[in-house]
């Protein structure tokens, strides 16, 4: 009899479990002729609440209005869920969306407005569980429903009125509008007709040249990559840019009238030849330890600077950069030397003090008659091979590249907790060879 029980019991456990695992929600964003934006997410099942996979802040509560009177958004240990008033179970919810731009922190805006009507949406934005999320869970369907007149450009195909796909990772940029993309050799590219021209046309002349150079020192892509460019008014009066990069896209917003007047073309060119990097540092680009990020961000501003200086042949901007970089990475592990805990309160770490490790690391290639790409494609051959995306396989690829002094160095910093990061790269600036920055060969 005990053993009857026993089995009847594991038989509903899994019945409920499979339940569970069918229990996925469906996403749809919708926009209306009237240019009114909503989300609608369903559920087979009922559920008795809905968890987004992400919530850098609160502002779901103020921005997203649920079309029905008993459903709400909470924060619950800093998550963001929607509910119903009464905790009763729902197998639907629908929101209407604040359709401006909003800067997120450590995440991208969910709408970054075109000046002609057109919107660039991040789907990551809108990524949300039945219950919980957990890590497990990497998979989310997505429908967009627009107008007929619309075009839904999703990973660099063309939709007309809707597109349906299956999203991950972090999300895409989804295009929503009546532009057409320019499709050339570099590019599926959208820029946005009220950004200045002095812009469109450092862009035109400039990111084929970028392209080129990381293609010449680490081969070509075999993909096209997509570019967005989009400009919206701000009537508060704030003003500021806002770019970034997720699989095979490269996207840059300005906001307010004020960032598109005073545009700065040294470090906007930067910017682009920073962000094109990621797409070309391949798998090893895709950093799984946040206090190994210096890999890739300090990889991509070293990147950049070398690519500014050989296009433009002008070595003052790295020259400032790394200035920069050497007082920036000083003065965060002033009150932490330990890299790993000022990482915690400080993400801008990764970019100054892992420019100056590559600057440091570049050097040593030169003198052994190789250079900081090389070091790179090893790095990535090896992660190709199995290798984990972490500073424990760089540090052992980079071995035979470099004295055995460095690489002990840079084997105590990545592994030795007691580690002392500030007198670390204090050694390094002051032993720092005299010579041009940023030289490859």
């Amino acid at each position: 009899m005990y053993r009857s029980h026993k089995l009847l019991i594991l038989i509903v456990l899994m019945f409920l479990n499979m339940g569970l695992a069918a229990s996925e929600i469906a996403t749809v964003i919708k926009k209306s002729d009237d240019g009114v934006w909503r989300v609608v997410y369903s559920s087979k099942i009922p559920v008795k609440q809905i968890v987004f996979k992400r919530s850098p802040d609160n502002s779901r509560v103020n921005r997203w209005k649920p079309i029905a009177a008993d459903f709400q958004i909470l924060v619950e240990n800093g998550s963001e869920i929607v509910s119903r008033i009464d905790g009763g179970p729902f197998t639907q919810a629908e929101f209407t969306l604040t359709s401006t731009y909003i800067s997120l922190p450590k995440e991208y805006a969910p709408f970054s407005p075109f000046s002609d009507g057109g919107m660039l949406l991040h789907s990551g934005r809108f990524f949300a569980c039945a219950e919980s999320c957990d890590d497990s869970l990497n998979k989310w369907n997505i429908k967009v429903q627009a107008t007929k007149k619309d075009n839904i450009i999703v990973g660099g195909v063309i939709h007309n009125g809707e597109a349906s796909w299956e999203d991950s990772n972090s999300g895409i940029k989804v295009y929503i509008g009546e532009g057409e993309p320019i499709i050339d050799d570099n590019f599926v590219s959208l820029i946005d007709t009220g950004l200045p021209d002095q812009l469109k046309e450092m862009m035109s002349s400039y990111l084929p040249k970028i392209l080129l150079y990381y293609s010449n020192k680490m081969g070509a892509l075999n993909y096209r990559p997509s570019l967005f460019a989009s400009y919206s008014h701000s009537d508060d009066g704030s003003y500021g840019q806002q770019g970034g990069i997720l699989p095979g896209q490269i996207f840059m917003h300005w906001y307010g009238a004020r960032a598109i007047k005073e545009i700065d073309e040294n470090s906007t060119l930067w910017f682009f030849a920073h962000e094109v990097a990621h797409l070309y540092q391949g798998k090893a680009g895709k950093v799984e330890v946040l206090s190994d990020a210096w890999l890739h961000e300090g990889g991509a501003e070293f990147f950049a600077g070398i690519t500014y200086q050989e296009i433009l042949d002008d070595p003052k901007l790295f020259l400032d950069k790394l200035e920069k970089a050497q007082l920036n990475c000083l003065n965060i592990l002033e009150n932490e030397n330990n890299y790993r805990k000022a990482v915690l309160t400080n993400t801008k770490i990764h970019y100054s003090c892992g420019l100056l490790l590559f600057d440091v690391l570049n050097d040593e290639l030169k003198a052994r008659k190789s250079n900081i790409f090389e070091l790179w494609m090893a790095f990535n051959s090896a992660v190709e091979n199995g290798g984990s995306v972490t500073s424990s396989t760089f540090i052992e690829v980079a071995k035979p590249f470099v004295s055995y002094e460095l690489w002990l160095n840079l084997s105590q910093f990545i592994k030795n907790p007691e580690f002392n990061s500030k007198v670390f790269f204090q050694n390094l600036i002051d032993n720092k060879p005299k010579t041009k920055a940023g030289t490859v060969t």
